[in-house]
């Protein structure tokens, strides 16, 4: 059936709540006791019992969602950091979402139905002049499939990586376009991430998991962060859903490796 482009992030939304809470549960954050065992799309996963997490992550993926809105977001990535003192703290991993295929949408056109034609029909406003280029052509239409499987696979990755070391945190940050401006406004739920994680030009944005500062801006710097990247990248899945089409992999950083030989 038709459905909006409202419909179609709306769904997007729920997998990626559901994606955070089964990163938390996978790499141990919090004490497995502390989740439940949930179904989402057919397969099961693990939702965070805390009302403070879930109220943390709640708020977060609601202020993706506006920055999603708008078209500024280049990248998702939930990142892991080893606090190791204070103020120190060093990323060990990064689950990202590439959603930079995601269309901008005016605000006037994000309810209206979008439908997909054939290749053998022309689109209704070309009047027969040649055909409509097929949203959907060569991908995967089943929203729940897609879903399904990147969730599943999430779990295989995360079942081959190295442990992660006590004291471990998390935030969710997201990268900007490049020829997007910063969201500053009022209230500020914005804040710098750290330089390690900052990219040449402008664009990164994060949030703490205190849930004092909700989310993070970056507005410039001049070399690359030396965690971006990471030394080591496993992919999980390319995600293509008609308007929907996005990539995830996990980068680990040099930092987990220092301290995985070190300990």
């Amino acid at each position: 059936m038709p459905q909006t482009y409202l419909e179609n992030l709306h769904h997007f939304l729920h997998f990626l709540t559901a994606y955070i809470h089964s990163v938390l549960a996978l790499r141990s954050l919090y004490s497995r006791t502390s989740f439940l065992t949930t179904r989402f799309h057919n397969t099961p996963i693990f939702q965070s019992r805390h009302p403070a997490v879930c109220n943390w992550i709640n708020d977060a993926v609601t202020a993706v969602r506006n920055e999603l809105l708008n078209g500024s977001v280049a990248r998702l990535a939930i990142v892991i950091y080893h606090i190791q003192g204070e103020r120190q703290a060093k990323a060990m991993e990064r689950y990202m979402l590439d959603v930079s295929r995601f269309p901008v949408v005016s605000k006037a056109d994000r309810e209206m139905e979008i439908e997909f034609f054939p290749e053998s029909e022309p689109h209704p406003s070309e009047n027969g002049k040649g055909k409509a280029k097929v949203l959907d052509a060569d991908v995967e239409s089943d929203l729940s499939e897609q879903f399904r499987a990147a969730l599943v696979l999430l779990t295989t990755r995360c079942s081959q990586l190295k442990p992660l070391p006590l004291n471990c945190s998390f935030n969710l940050a997201i990268e900007l376009k490049a020829e997007v401006d910063p969201p500053i406004g009022h209230p500020q739920p914005w804040i710098p991430v750290e330089p390690s994680l900052q990219k040449t030009g402008r664009g990164t944005v994060s949030s703490s998991e205190d849930g004092s500062d909700k989310l993070a801006i970056r507005e410039g710097s001049r070399k690359e962060g030396q965690d971006i990247g990471g030394v080591h990248t496993t992919p999980i899945r390319a995600v293509e859903t008609g308007v929907l089409q996005f990539e995830t992999w996990i980068e680990e950083s040099k930092a987990k490796f220092e301290n995985l030989k070190s300990s």
